[in-house]
């Protein structure tokens, strides 16, 4: 457990792809070290560049060739470290650019990072409105390459999402027609000035069109099963 929580705080803030703060590419870069250093490697080889050799590399129940889950010229999913051991219904990615893209408070930030988060979402979380897309303002994560999390809704978010209830106290629930303008739709509403303290969850409208979940300066994971029962 002790080995598992350095890993995450060295890594990123819920999430990571190392295993210890003196292991090799840990800190605030460790992501872009990824991106930059491992993903070009044959399947077979993920687990020979040291960021990822050990993201559960060698378990039997977590298959090495799984490490990366989708690539495009832009963007890339890759397992999280929160997957290590857990069952297999549990599902926790990180989708980012190929490019380095500090986070949600960079103007230089792609929109097309949410429609390919949501296609490789949904390709392991068949019903969509379980799915939650997460990306973290600076004060809620360790690492300055942009990531979106993969994850399940927790079952009581629905209500308040589509509005049945209020929404919990200090967040805001934006309705947001298209998928490939979730940026667009939030700098909207916070101003440009505050993108860098807003953290975003995405998720589907069980009525249509898409919903967005802004939190200031706190993560949006609170709303997601962001571990597993084996953690």
């Amino acid at each position: 457990m002790r080995r598992h929580v350095a890993a995450l705080a060295a890594a990123i803030a819920v999430a990571g792809c190392v295993a210890s703060r003196d292991h090799p590419g840990t800190g605030p870069s460790a992501l872009w070290t990824i991106v930059s250093r491992c993903v070009d490697r044959q399947t077979a080889a993920y687990c020979s560049c040291p960021p990822f050799e050990l993201s559960c590399c060698g378990n039997p129940s977590t298959p090495d060739v799984d490490v990366v889950w989708a690539r495009t010229a832009d963007f890339i999913v890759i397992r999280d470290l929160r997957m290590c051991g857990c069952p297999p219904d549990f599902v926790s990615g990180l989708a980012m650019p190929l490019t380095p893209i500090s986070g949600i408070e960079d103007p230089r930030r792609p929109e097309g990072i949410w429609p390919f988060a949501w296609g490789v979402a949904h390709a392991r979380i068949p019903d969509e409105l379980a799915i939650g897309l997460v990306i973290n303002p600076p004060d809620a994560r360790t690492q300055n390459q942009m990531h979106v999390h993969l994850l399940r809704l927790r079952a009581d978010v629905r209500p308040w999402l589509d509005g049945d209830v209020p929404a919990p106290p200090g967040v805001r629930v934006v309705p947001v027609p298209d998928l490939d303008a979730i940026f667009a739709a939030v700098q909207a509403r916070v101003g440009a000035e505050h993108m860098r303290d807003t953290g975003v969850l995405v998720a589907r409208g069980r009525r249509g069109g898409w919903r967005a979940v802004l939190t200031d300066r706190t993560s949006p994971q609170a709303f997601t099963v962001n571990r597993c029962t084996a953690q």
